[in-house]
């Protein structure tokens, strides 16, 4: 016997993309957990690091911004989600570990802050376009 196909219905649509950007949060929120947890015990090079820790974080903002109706505490707290290291590194800092601690004057560490906030928009507004995400709400 052929299975039949329907189309969804527009609320099953919206719940389908709700769940997916849903799933991506939760993926990002624990690779950046390992990540970290990977990074403190030296099983990554700082290189590596920063390059991955770069990445989550501009994917991080893009489904962030994606989400609604719900913050990314609540998220976590509605999925019991215990990753202290994730939400310091994409909540509260935005940055990886090796900009914020490089330089040890402060104004060498803020430039790079900078430079790397700078960076991690522009991945952000490219990850956006790349998802079609050309309204501004």
């Amino acid at each position: 016997p052929e299975a039949m196909v329907r189309e969804l219905t527009p609320e099953e649509q919206h719940r389908r993309e709700r769940l997916d950007t849903e799933a991506d949060l939760f993926s990002i929120i624990f690779t950046v957990e390992a990540l970290e947890k990977a990074y403190v015990r030296d099983s990554i090079s700082a290189e590596d690091y920063t390059e991955q820790s770069r990445r989550l974080i501009g994917q991080f903002k893009t489904v962030e911004h994606m989400l609604q109706g719900l913050s990314v505490r609540e998220f976590m707290q509605a999925y019991d989600m215990t990753c202290p290291a994730a939400q310091h590194r994409l909540l509260e800092i935005g940055v990886p570990a090796t900009v914020e601690f490089q330089g040890g004057d402060g104004s060498s560490g803020k430039l790079h802050i900078a430079v790397a906030e700078t960076v991690q928009h522009f991945i952000t507004t490219m990850d956006a376009l790349k998802l079609g995400m050309v309204s501004c709400d």
